[in-house]
């Protein structure tokens, strides 16, 4: 009686399939949870060079003009200030922090106007973003 050999087994095939769906699902998941920064507005930044280096968070922008932007939209103290509230923006026992953003060319004199009208509408805290200055 003559035996022939078995034939070889074939290796299963990978299923990449699961993997592709797995990435994909990832993908989808960082686009939709992760926060992405506004555009900045077309400001020159005060500079500074003892800054730390963070990320620009959502900020009021002060144009060279004395305008009010926020989120691309101009804006007014008192309204930046009840948006701030509505929103639960970080806060303290003495309101609402506020970020602002002043254009370089900004006279000093109308930031610091900016400044006490955003303490005269109950802003606790105020911090005023800069831009750091390579030496």
């Amino acid at each position: 009686m003559l035996t022939l050999p078995r034939p070889a087994e074939k290796p299963p095939k990978e299923n990449t399939i699961a993997l592709i769906n797995i990435v994909f699902l990832m993908l989808v998941f960082f686009l939709i949870a992760g926060s992405l920064a506004p555009p900045m507005e077309d400001i020159d930044l005060i500079e500074r060079t003892d800054s730390r280096p963070v990320e620009p968070p959502r900020a009021l922008f002060i144009t060279a003009e004395a305008e009010l932007v926020y989120e691309g939209k101009t804006i007014t103290v008192e309204n930046y200030v009840a948006g701030l509230k509505d929103t639960g923006a970080a806060a303290d026992e003495t309101g609402p922090h506020a970020r602002i953003a002043a254009d370089s060319t900004l006279p000093a004199i109308q930031l610091i106007d900016v400044i006490d009208r955003l303490r005269a509408a109950g802003v606790g805290r105020i911090t005023v973003i800069t831009e750091r200055k390579m030496k």
